[in-house]
């Protein structure tokens, strides 16, 4: 009997996941056991135990490598934000622990696209906070809409789409973090008008949400979703580079096309260095 054995799809998306969730030693704990079963039973077939060893291995070092960043994360978290802002965090995972990864993971795009267009820090800091804090309204939202397998009807939508509003609700009441409310509320306004919930256009979207944006997007667009796949980062920033103007504001999606763009003229010097 012969076997392939490929990289399962999602693996650091369900580290980071989890280790968000369980807390990364307890993460940790339940994949070793899992190697340890795969490993065991595997006895019993006729396969190829030293390359299924080997992938075993390879895949708890990749899990491994996630979950340590997942606790640098959570460490830092403790050290930059707020105890209001942890708090939400903490109420968003135990909702919806996939949304509270993007979350993070889209503050983390924000920052590095605000490094890009050389933003000041006192404004780089914020847009991440309300980048982490852009999906705090989620937490309104009916699971049945939330977590729902397929296709919103426009009904759902509608319930769907009240989410940034109701973060704008959520953070008006903290008075720590009041300053996020309406850049929260703005974060799926469109460049051309077209967006929610205000149909604000161009410049009269706040330049913090925009950059959020754009952040949010692409994050969302290269990480699975109950109702569809995850897809490239390649075809995610196409996707972006389609709505510069319309969807997005051009500046903010050619800092996150430069992002990608400087990384591979880095790799292709490394190769011509080596070669």
């Amino acid at each position: 009997m012969s076997m392939s054995l490929s990289r399962p799809v999602g693996l650091t998306n369900w580290a980071a996941r989890e280790g968000s969730r369980l807390g990364p030693t307890r993460a940790s704990e339940l994949v070793a056991a899992a190697v340890h079963a795969v490993a065991s039973e595997a006895a019993k077939f006729e396969l190829d135990h030293g390359r299924l060893l080997a992938s075993l291995e390879a895949m708890r070092s990749e899990i491994a490598s996630a979950l340590a960043a997942c606790e640098e994360a959570v460490a830092e978290e403790r050290f930059e934000y707020s105890e209001s802002t942890r708090s939400l965090l903490a109420l968003l995972g135990e909702r919806d622990a996939a949304t509270c990864c993007h979350s993070r993971a889209t503050g983390e795009w924000a920052r590095r696209l605000c490094a890009a267009m050389a933003i000041p820090p006192e404004t780089s800091a914020l847009i991440k906070l309300c980048a982490v804090l852009h999906d705090i309204g989620k937490v309104s939202t009916p699971e049945a809409i939330l977590f729902k397998p397929g296709p919103l009807s426009e009904d759902e939508w509608i319930v769907m789409r009240d989410h940034a509003a109701a973060g704008q609700r959520v953070l008006d009441q903290i008075p720590t973090l009041a300053r996020c409310a309406l850049i929260v509320r703005a974060h799926h306004e469109r460049w051309d008008g077209a967006g929610y919930p205000d149909g604000l256009a161009g410049e009269n979207i706040p330049f913090e949400a925009r950059v959020v944006a754009v952040a949010d997007a692409f994050h969302a667009m290269i990480s699975e979703r109950p109702y569809r796949k995850a897809i490239p980062p390649r075809q995610a920033l196409e996707i972006l580079e389609a709505g510069r103007g319309t969807q997005w504001d051009a500046a903010v999606v050619d800092a996150m096309l430069g992002l990608f763009h400087r990384a591979r003229a880095g790799q292709v010097q490394v190769q011509a260095s080596t070669a």
